[in-house]
């Protein structure tokens, strides 16, 4: 009997020890600001979207907003944004819908990096159009085509949208490690990814995480692979992506509208004679898009070519090629009305 009352106050004792040391661990790390994260910027599941308080691990999607929340995060590089109860960055949207809809479907630039709220190209538009026109931004950070298409068919066909803006094309081309394209990755079962959102959300685990990953992993310049780079999404898969939504929007009886994703111009925001390869693989994915409008009788608006008359639509280009300013949200808002008008659609 004493025998089992001691082995009963050992296992209690074990309990609480390890309790005190977990909560002790998540104090000292919290307030230390521990950086916890192992940034890989080649890998498609991207630990650099990884920030708990930012995403969710998904098994569909690899990673989705996490709801209901106003968020600051570094991830954001110190920006706030509010993100609504369905996950996206936009206002509260009803399942009935009292007026037509436009959805924006897309990455970083849609999603409106760096960008108020109010001054999104979404939010500008629909004051363009007079507020005729509800438009959701479905816009994810990260986001490529293949995220976009599977997202669209599986969440955004329920808001019945009347209209589809596409804009894919810089996360497409960006390089996976390992040579896992995202139409490769193989995620682990809900079960799994359910706990990986709890204990990402413990400091103790994501340092433990951190030191672990940083003992065994490769170089991160070592994953990628510069003699036969695989990108994330490939030219040819990128344009069946962009295909089956157009195709999706259709049979759901809405109308797609794809839009070049713009850089900036060598000639405007570079030194005289700068080349870049950047820019030259950019421009095979916007002549895609071109492709598939051309082809396929889809609106297009190319932003890409238009973008290439201004000189003052980036605030960096050095810097940041990707995001385009508050004049850019302006310039492609009034491109889209602009299209929408002329198609007599509006």
């Amino acid at each position: 009997m004493a025998s089992n009352i001691s082995t009963a106050k050992k296992v209690i004792f074990s309990i609480l020890a390890f309790v005190f040391f977990v909560t002790t661990s998540e104090l000292i790390l919290s307030i230390g600001d521990f950086d916890s994260y192992v940034q890989n910027r080649f890998f498609v599941v991207n630990r650099a979207l990884d920030y708990p308080e930012v995403f969710l691990r998904d098994k569909k999607l690899f990673w989705k907003l996490k709801p209901d929340q106003t968020v600051t995060s570094n991830f954001f590089q110190g920006h706030t944004y509010r993100i609504n109860s369905a996950g996206r960055r936009d206002k509260e949207i009803s399942m009935d819908k009292s007026k037509p809809r436009i959805i924006a479907l897309g990455n970083s630039c849609t999603f409106g990096w760096g960008i108020d709220f109010g001054l999104i190209y979404t939010q500008i538009l629909e004051q363009i159009l007079d507020k005729h026109y509800e438009i959701i931004n479905a816009g994810v950070p990260g986001y490529s085509s293949f995220q976009g298409q599977v997202y669209f068919k599986s969440e955004l066909v329920k808001l019945k949208p009347d209209y589809v803006l596409i804009l894919f094309g810089w996360n497409d081309h960006w390089a996976a490690a390992n040579g896992i394209a995202d139409k490769a990755q193989q995620l682990p079962s809900e079960f799994v990814i359910s706990i990986q959102n709890i204990l990402s959300n413990f400091h103790l685990y994501r340092a433990i995480k951190k030191v672990l990953l940083s003992n065994i992993e490769s170089d991160l310049e070592s994953l990628f692979d510069r003699q036969d780079p695989v990108y994330r999404v490939s030219l040819a898969d990128f344009e069946k992506n962009i295909k089956s939504i157009c195709q999706a929007a259709r049979n759901y009886q809405a109308i797609p509208l794809l839009i070049t994703a713009p850089i900036p111009s060598l000639e405007n925001y570079y030194s005289p004679g700068s080349r870049s390869w950047l820019h030259r693989y950019h421009e095979y994915y916007n002549q895609t898009i071109r492709k598939i409008a051309r082809q396929d009788s889809v609106l297009l608006v190319d932003a890409a070519l238009e973008f290439d008359k201004y000189a003052n639509l980036y605030d960096d280009a050095s810097l940041d090629p990707i995001h385009f300013n508050i004049k850019g949200h302006q310039i492609l808002a009034e491109l889209i009305a602009a299209q929408i008008a002329a198609s007599n659609l509006y």
